[in-house]
């Protein structure tokens, strides 16, 4: 769709979110294709923490708060680090990402018109709040991809007061009511949606794609740190409280004596610390190994050393229904998947039959299940792989749900005129 043929050429967009580029993130893409296609981005976004827990390198508090990023004018608000990732740092980075992110909105938006709010929903969930307060001055719409489901979300934290649980409900269900749209990443959602009171013609199917880094390989096998030989399962990104990490460590400690089952950790996160101390206390460390974080252009030629990709979530309510980004990155590698989760991840998995499935709590059943794919032909695995690559293709292509997105912002947009 041209930018004369979409009938919104100019339109002013606020872009919320607590993600933003250098973050590896979908929004950047949506921010950065609103430019392409004719609209003035401004970002409120945080500065950029995640998944470290420190500023990155040449941003911070007193640098780079303000920047223009592929033609989208970015504002970073002032925000405590996430640290370690322990309680007291998650909350303190919540709360002030909360506190400034609400000041720097209202500031904009009272000197500056926008035509509609886009919100990209990652925990902490609360960044729907401002976008509220700019809708109640300026009475434009807001448009929400909902990425994260809280409360359901904070049980994976620790969370469980049934009143803090009980108060972040009532939020979501006020801040849910003023979007004229809700996105949703995952089908499952919509039923917990619906179930707070959202109409059904409010959401809208927003499915993660991978990204365009992925779609070639620029590194070369050189620029790689040395991989064991053997048969690879990998797992690339962060590795947090939602990855499970806990049942696939006891899978690979009982796989420790088979040493052709190699078990590669790419990245880092508040739960990495525990892992290799694991691995280190149970003489693991001939069949399990890690490797730093490594910009998305090196992610291809990992990929490509592996035998299959691994999925692994924790058997939540929030996560049985959603779908992570990183199954998109796998399917678009043309590379099998090995998931250890329940709910939405299998489905689509079985659906898309490009790879091997069992519960999150099923050990044993990983176990046997290890060994035997560890002993499968190429050609076998790299069938699963084509299988994904198509699936991806139908389903999550980029192109395709960028195209989505925008006919119904623009058809939205259109009515207001």
């Amino acid at each position: 769709m041209s930018k004369e043929s979409s009938g919104v050429k100019g339109k002013r967009c606020l872009f919320l979110t607590n993600y933003f580029y250098p973050e590896v993130f979908r929004g950047n893409d949506i921010a950065f294709e609103m430019v392409k296609r004719g609209y003035e981005v401004t970002v409120i976004t945080c500065i950029p923490n995640y998944p470290q827990g420190h500023f990155y390198e040449g941003y911070g508090l007193r640098s780079r708060r303000r920047e223009v990023v592929n033609g989208v004018n970015v504002i970073r608000v002032p925000v405590i680090p996430r640290g370690d990732g322990r309680a007291i740092r998650m909350v303190l980075n919540y709360l002030s990402s909360l506190l400034f992110s609400c000041i720097y909105t209202l500031s904009i938006v009272c000197r500056k018109r926008f035509d509609f709010i886009f919100v990209q929903e990652l925990s902490p969930a609360f960044i729907g709040i401002p976008a509220v307060l700019a809708k109640k001055i300026r009475r434009i719409p807001i448009y929400f991809w909902l990425l994260d489901v809280w409360p359901e979300s904070l049980a994976a934290g620790g969370i469980t007061n049934k009143y803090i649980v009980k108060i972040v409900d009532r939020i979501m269900r006020y801040i849910y009511r003023h979007c004229r749209k809700i996105f949703i990443a995952a089908s499952g959602v919509r039923t917990l949606l619906q179930q707070r009171g959202v109409k059904n013609d409010c959401i809208e199917d927003l499915p993660n794609w991978g990204e365009d880094e992925l779609r070639k390989c620029t590194v070369d096998d050189d620029e790689l740190p040395h991989l064991p030989d053997g048969f690879k399962i990998m797992f690339a990104g962060n590795l947090g409280e939602a990855q499970n990490l806990e049942n696939v460590m006891r899978v690979a400690e009982r796989l420790k004596n088979n040493k052709h089952i190699q078990w590669i950790f790419i990245g880092d996160g508040r739960k990495k610390k525990w892992v290799m101390s694991f691995v280190q206390s149970r003489e693991m460390g001939d069949t399990v190994h890690f490797y730093d974080r490594y910009p998305i252009e090196y992610m291809p030629a990992f990929f490509r050393k592996a035998d299959i990709m691994l999925l692994p979530l924790c058997d939540n309510s929030a996560f049985n229904v959603t779908l992570p980004a990183k199954i998109q990155a796998y399917m678009l590698s043309s590379k099998p998947i090995l998931v250890m989760a329940n709910g939405e991840v299998q489905t689509v998995v079985k659906n898309a039959r490009c790879g091997y499935y069992t519960g999150a709590d099923s050990i044993d059943k990983m176990v046997r299940l290890v060994l035997s794919i560890s002993n499968y032909s190429n050609q076998e695995l790299e069938e699963k792989g084509r299988n994904g690559y198509n699936y991806y293709q139908r389903h999550f292509k980029k192109e395709k749900c960028m195209n989505n997105l925008f006919e119904i912002i623009e058809k939205g947009e259109r009515s207001n005129v």
